[in-house]
């Protein structure tokens, strides 16, 4: 029997954003609940347990190594002045995506700090590819940290020994990611091409891959961790011969994303 896709009428367009909503403000509920429950004193302590706890000592020698780069990397350039402000840029987008893998929300705090910080270091190198993106980032933050918050708060009552439930992409969600992609790749472009930037979709690039990278992370997908390799490789390439911090905190984001990818992939099969 063949089966003729229908249109959805009025009705059930609305029944169905009805339904979201109704889902939405639920889920809002309980995370509020869950954290007037908790009251400030849990709220830090589940922070704190967030941040720490459940980390095995390998975890703990790749946080410390890799997050101990940037400080290195300062302190024996021999310069004379300190790039402060690119020293802190790189240990919260190193710590941020470290967390992110390892399937931690507090990534989304030192995600906010890095988009702040980044941003600035955007805006005085030029970069307004860059600097639109990374305002999309500091949107994103609370966002992405309630939704996984929710994700928690809402399936508390599954023995899920990980901090999170990764999931995958079907063949349907990588068509419309790439669709998504190519438009705001080209969409970007023609944008900064009207206002005469020079590169205008070279600097779209990181745009596209950014923004679904971020959509994929907020929605704990694992093929996040493809974009954000695409995004690291290019933007090795943007920042080469302009900021070292910056440079080293791709090359770190470059490896990471191979490991989240690799912890991501296990979570899946888990799940």
């Amino acid at each position: 029997m063949v089966v003729k896709n229908q249109k959805l009428s009025p009705a059930a367009l609305y029944a169905g954003l009805k339904q979201k909503s109704q889902t939405f403000a639920r889920n809002f509920q309980n995370v509020c609940a869950a954290a007037k429950e908790q009251g400030f004193s849990g709220i830090a302590k589940l922070l704190w347990q967030d941040l720490f706890g459940g980390r095995s000592l390998t975890q703990w020698l790749y946080l410390i190594a890799l997050s101990s780069l940037p400080f290195i990397l300062e302190f024996t350039s021999g310069q004379e002045q300190h790039d402060w402000l690119g020293l802190f840029a790189s240990w919260t987008g190193i710590v941020c995506v470290i967390l992110v893998a390892e399937g931690r929300a507090s990534n989304y705090l030192f995600g906010a700090v890095n988009s702040a910080i980044y941003l600035i270091l955007s805006f005085q190198a030029s970069f307004y590819g860059e600097v639109l993106t990374t305002i999309y980032f500091f949107i994103m933050q609370p966002i992405g940290l309630y939704t996984w918050l929710s994700n928690r708060v809402n399936e508390q009552d599954k023995e899920e020994p990980s901090h999170f439930e990764a999931k995958k992409l079907d063949w349907r969600g990588w068509l419309k990611y790439l669709a998504l992609t190519a438009l705001i790749w080209i969409g970007m472009g023609f944008a900064y091409k009207s206002i005469h930037s020079h590169r205008p979709f070279r600097d779209s690039v990181t745009d596209a891959t950014n923004g679904i990278g971020q959509l994929l992370m907020t929605g704990l997908y694992r093929e996040q961790w493809i974009f954000w390799i695409a995004t690291n490789l290019f933007s090795i390439y943007l920042w080469w011969g302009s900021n070292l911090h910056i440079q080293a905190m791709y090359w770190v984001y470059t490896l990471n994303s191979i490991v989240g990818w690799y912890q991501w992939t296990k979570a899946v099969k888990k799940a």
